[in-house]
């Protein structure tokens, strides 16, 4: 008799559903305020999606950033060590550091000339080099360095800031530069 029971219940939900449309007994009455809500809901999708992509965009900027960053320490650390250029009697040294220490010394009769620093990146191609020392005088200079690869022994070097040496060369000319191997 149960099982009777709960097939009539049944049969009798299932008739009343078929005679009228299950819309009309969960209707709301104000149809506006349907239309309303579903544009609501259309604004706050439209919302996220905006939010979602300025993130997206803020993560991708962010992330070439990082890479673009980490091209120039990989191209800098190709010209880490001592560079040397001769010109007669006369000779300048560049020591490029891989703790971002930068030093140019020049050679004259009788002495050398000294700068003492820290450089950074600002871009492919180019050291900025932060002067803090002159001849052991204290100083703040900024100096921009342009450099290109030769070979993996050679740098070319140019800049305005870097001064002529002792016989007159002007280093504002492209400049080769030897790697001075010290492991020997």
């Amino acid at each position: 008799m149960k099982i009777s029971s709960r097939f009539v219940v049944f049969a009798a939900c299932a008739a009343l559903c078929s005679f009228v449309p299950v819309s009309s007994v969960f209707a709301r009455g104000d149809v506006v305020e349907e239309e309303e809500v579903t544009e609501t809901n259309g604004s706050k999708m439209k919302q996220g999606a905006k939010d979602f992509f300025k993130g997206l965009k803020g993560s991708v900027q962010e992330a070439g950033a990082t890479v673009s960053n980490k091209a120039k320490d990989v191209t800098a650390k190709a010209y880490i060590g001592e560079w040397y250029f001769a010109n007669g009697k006369y000779s300048t040294m560049i020591d490029i550091a891989d703790d971002s220490a930068f030093t140019i010394t020049q050679t004259k009769k009788g002495g050398e000339n000294k700068w003492e620093g820290i450089y950074t990146i600002p871009e492919k191609g180019q050291f900025v080099f932060h002067v803090s020392k002159v001849n052991g005088k204290v100083v703040s200079e900024d100096w921009v360095v342009n450099y290109e690869a030769d070979k993996k022994d050679y740098i070319i070097i140019s800049s305005d800031s870097i001064p002529n040496d002792p016989n007159g060369y002007d280093f504002s000319r492209r400049t080769l530069f030897s790697y001075v191997d010290n492991d020997f």
